[in-house]
């Protein structure tokens, strides 16, 4: 159900479709096998309900994330802030802008800047339009600004933004040497004493803490308050 026209939408993340299909298909084959006389295959049909089960659960969990969850994870990771008002602000992978847009809400005479290439598969119906409609929505019009780039090539000077933000969106970068090449590329942007605050999954999340230690980043990194896929992991980087 989309949100009203009065009101900010900040999206499905993912692809709903695609998991919908496959529960279908996992019960309807399962409904299927245990109608057939053999053992072995009633076997199958009971594995496959048990994986419908679990499959349910998660689909439960990323709802319960889409429409409550990421709005107390984008509150946990603007609270690692300690927000003045003049910060210029980077948000990797904005999508809608709900943290782009959560960000310029804590500013005066800063700015929040954010980038995407707006993939439909990272979440459904992605584009910059809807971004910049929340925005308004949200009173920050005049506070945003939003850029198509790629974060493993960053088009913004040496030591230029105070905060980086970026959530479930460097573990899209297909290759390592991407991924790495990203948080090199965050590194480079900071300022001194600037602050990065990337949210993603466990295994990558080790990736990106060893690459900024290389650059020299004081870096720590911790769970996450439970919003519905608390598995993620927060890495902060403080550039020194």
């Amino acid at each position: 159900m989309s949100a009203p026209k009065n009101k900010p939408d900040y999206g499905f993340d993912g692809s709903p479709l695609s998991l919908i299909i496959l529960n279908v298909a996992i019960w309807g084959m399962g409904v299927l096998l245990i109608n057939v006389p053999a053992k072995f295959l009633k076997v199958v049909a009971c594995f496959l309900f048990f994986c419908g089960f679990l499959l349910g659960i998660l689909s439960a969990l990323w709802v319960f994330y889409v429409k409550v969850g990421k709005f107390h994870r984008r509150d946990q990771l603007l609270s690692m802030i300690d927000w003045k008002g003049n910060e210029i602000v980077l948000d990797i992978g904005t999508g809608r802008g709900l943290l782009m847009i959560g960000a310029a809400q804590k500013l005066t005479s800063g700015k929040s800047i954010g980038i995407d290439i707006w993939r439909q598969k990272d979440m459904h119906n992605n584009n910059s339009q809807s971004t910049l409609r929340n925005a308004e929505l949200e009173g920050v019009l005049e506070k945003i600004e939003l850029r198509n780039e790629n974060a493993q090539k960053l088009p913004f000077s040496n030591n230029f933004f105070d905060v980086v933000f970026s959530n479930l969106c460097l573990h899209n970068i297909p290759s390592k040497e991407g991924r790495e090449k990203a948080c090199r590329e965050i590194s480079r942007v900071l300022k001194p004493t600037g602050i990065a605050v990337i949210c993603d999954v466990p295994l990558h999340s080790k990736e990106y803490c060893e690459v900024f230690k290389n650059e020299g980043l004081k870096v720590d990194i911790m769970r996450l308050n439970f919003d519905g896929f608390p598995h993620n992991r927060i890495v902060k980087a403080i550039k020194r």
